[in-house]
């Protein structure tokens, strides 16, 4: 893991944003906060090289499939991200499993979720998603 805590924080509630900032920074992580998807794309691009990103998953203006499009392609060190949602959302397209952090969660899980996600080092250059509960991940091969 590097030394740099940076995460960008994509969420339109104020106040999931306030709490997620709370437990976040009280764990020395430097956060920056967008409440859409156009800002957070701004963000990205104003100030690479984010540790990870979390982002609510369904957000006023759309999925945050869009974002992570984006992030698919950018060059450069890949994009950690974890999703949260309090809603029930369709299967994940593509050939990456995918678990998010449903809500309710509490701030241990949070942290939890996010220390086993930058634990994660990758070598292809996908974008790189956290699975909650790690006990669900069956052993390949």
């Amino acid at each position: 893991m590097t030394s740099a805590k940076n995460i960008l924080l994509v969420e339109a509630d104020h106040m999931i944003e306030g709490w997620l900032c709370q437990i976040l920074r009280a764990e020395a992580f430097n956060v920056s906060v967008a409440r859409s998807l156009p800002e957070a794309s701004m963000r990205l691009a104003a100030k690479p090289g984010f540790t990870a990103v979390i982002c609510d998953y369904f957000l006023p203006d759309g999925t945050c499939l869009e974002l992570l499009a984006g992030l698919r392609c950018r060059p450069g060190t890949p994009v950690p991200v974890l999703l949260t949602s309090g809603s029930c959302i369709p299967p994940w397209p593509g050939d990456v499993g995918l678990e998010l952090l449903a809500r309710p969660f509490n701030a241990a899980r949070l942290l939890a979720s996010l220390n086993r996600l930058l634990e994660v080092q990758p070598t292809d250059g996908s974008v790189i998603f956290a699975h909650s509960p790690p006990a669900a991940r069956p052993d390949a091969g």
